[in-house]
């Protein structure tokens, strides 16, 4: 493994140890070239508790594109709406 890898992944390592000492669930985001996705991830044992994607048909309703901010706004409405019914109120990012 090179050192930017090994860099990177010690870096992530550090910060999910922080939030799980935080006790909170952490919310995920990625963006791939075509669409956005996210997840609220319980930091105890590592299981999903809310998702939304811009390939979900009732998100992605009413969106010129999957990979614009408009896109971005309208993932982070339904995971936010999904994640109060599951429980969570507060996330760490």
């Amino acid at each position: 493994m090179d050192k930017k890898k090994a860099s990177r992944l010690r870096r992530a390592r550090k910060a999910r140890a922080h939030i799980r000492r935080l006790g909170k669930p952490r919310l995920t985001v990625y963006r791939s070239g075509q669409h956005i996705y996210a997840q609220v991830i319980n930091s105890d044992d590592g299981n999903v508790l809310a998702a939304a994607s811009t390939l979900q048909s009732e998100v992605r309703e009413g969106l010129k594109s999957t990979s614009n901010k408009e896109a971005a706004a309208a993932v982070g409405k339904f995971v936010a709406e999904r994640a109060v019914d599951a429980g969570v109120k507060e996330v760490a990012f």
